[in-house]
């Protein structure tokens, strides 16, 4: 609107821009800032308002105070003549809406909803809520979102008056890096993952509680298919690499997409209330510290107990994804199911289910393991007609397939 803003971006190393740090995500701090600005300015930031004067020359001083540490990049600053709303509290913390003055109707509808909702989901399957406020606002220096502890920025596209699926969802993802990413904080930087893998993944688990199942199943697909395309361009890519060479490109699609595959199917593995048990572990232990992928596994181990070296291995530390081909028919009263891995690098260890449709209505899930090499073949007696035979019918593997009856 052509109004004078000023607004931070940190990420992921660029707090040495306008601080002196040392910005790297193992360094975590509180903070405080205290901006003088013009009058007409107002000033978020970090944690709680301390202090906001009219000094003697008629400038205004916001004093911000953040007792909680931090990582660098989720040190923020945006300076504008913006509208506030204090729209809720939860657990005693002020839910807040800062947008540009002239969106105030739009962008108060906007951000009514779905915060307070979705502090209370995250608190009780995940633990406490770290910090002191939670302030979503609009600024010029942000794409999408940006989850600043405590004061996530949005971009300035997000305020449409519609409460649009697309913007709720990055709300209900930059919520969820609340616990993934800035209280728990990946110790290294080829570890962000742990940050935006579990932030997309979290946001699908919101999505079914809200939403219900079918969306749920919708954004998993949806996240397969990308990992799949992009895959077709970079087939060697792994999550966790040796060495990064561009700070300014250290996340990328696959961070987001196959990390939250990779939860998924660790859940799906171990059970809903081991995985649930153990990430509220995890996140107990590292809960406003740094955390390595090691941490995590560590804890998926103790509470499910099984060796989860071989699974972490196939999804984290190396490229490729699986791709299957195979058939199924029946003869003689014999129902048979031939399934192999058909990828020309990697090799990966998986259980596919297969669910059977028969004739009289009734239904059969059953597993079957495919490992590399040799194609798995499953012969079962079958009494009724079979109508139709369905790959990965509870979307839980991570796979590209073919299936045909022969």
């Amino acid at each position: 609107y052509g109004d004078y803003s000023f607004f931070s971006d940190n990420w992921s190393s660029k707090a040495r821009n306008w601080l002196p740090t040392v910005d790297h995500p193992y360094e975590k701090a509180m903070n405080e800032l205290i901006v003088t600005a013009p009058a007409h300015l107002q000033v978020i930031s970090n944690g709680v308002l301390i202090e906001e004067s009219v000094t003697e020359n008629g400038d205004r001083l916001t004093h911000w105070k953040n007792s909680v540490p931090i990582a660098t990049w989720l040190y923020v600053v945006g300076v504008s003549p913006f509208a506030v709303q204090y729209v809720d509290t939860f657990d005693g913390k002020s839910i807040q809406t800062w947008v540009y003055r002239q969106d105030r109707d739009a962008g108060f509808y906007d951000f009514a909803v779905p915060s307070k909702q979705v502090l209370t989901f995250y608190s009780d399957l995940i633990g406490p809520y770290s910090y002191e406020k939670l302030a979503n606002f609009v600024s010029a220096a942000t794409g999408g979102g940006m989850e600043a502890a405590s004061a996530v920025a949005y971009g300035e596209r997000s305020v449409t008056g519609e409460r649009s699926t697309r913007w709720q969802n990055v709300i209900i993802h930059e919520i969820a890096h609340q616990w993934f990413g800035n209280s728990v904080t990946e110790h290294e930087w080829n570890h962000v993952w742990l940050s935006e893998g579990f932030a997309t993944y979290y946001t699908l688990l919101y999505r079914e509680y809200a939403n219900g199942r079918d969306d749920f199943v919708d954004g998993l697909i949806n996240s397969r298919d990308r990992v799949f395309a992009y895959y077709e361009d970079d087939y060697d890519f792994q999550l966790i690499r040796d060495e990064l060479g561009d700070l300014d490109d250290i996340s990328g699609a696959m961070m987001y997409q196959r990390g939250a595959w990779t939860l998924h199917m660790l859940r799906e593995m171990i059970g809903v209330d081991a995985y649930n048990a153990g990430v509220r572990n995890y996140y107990s232990e590292y809960q406003n510290k740094t955390a390595l992928t090691g941490d995590f596994r560590r804890h998926m181990e103790e509470i499910s107990g099984l060796d989860l070296s071989g699974f972490f291995g196939q999804w984290l530390y190396q490229g490729g994804v699986p791709v299957l081909e195979g058939s199924w028919s029946v003869d003689d009263g014999q129902l048979t199911i031939v399934m192999a891995q058909i990828q020309e690098k990697y090799e990966f260890d998986l259980t596919v289910d297969f669910g059977i449709s028969y004739k009289d209505g009734s239904y059969e899930r059953i597993s079957i393991g495919i490992a590399p090499g040799q194609p798995s073949v499953r012969s079962t007696p079958v009494e009724k007609e079979v109508l139709n035979i369905v790959v990965d019918p509870d979307t839980r593997v991570l796979a590209r397939w073919t299936f045909e009856r022969k």
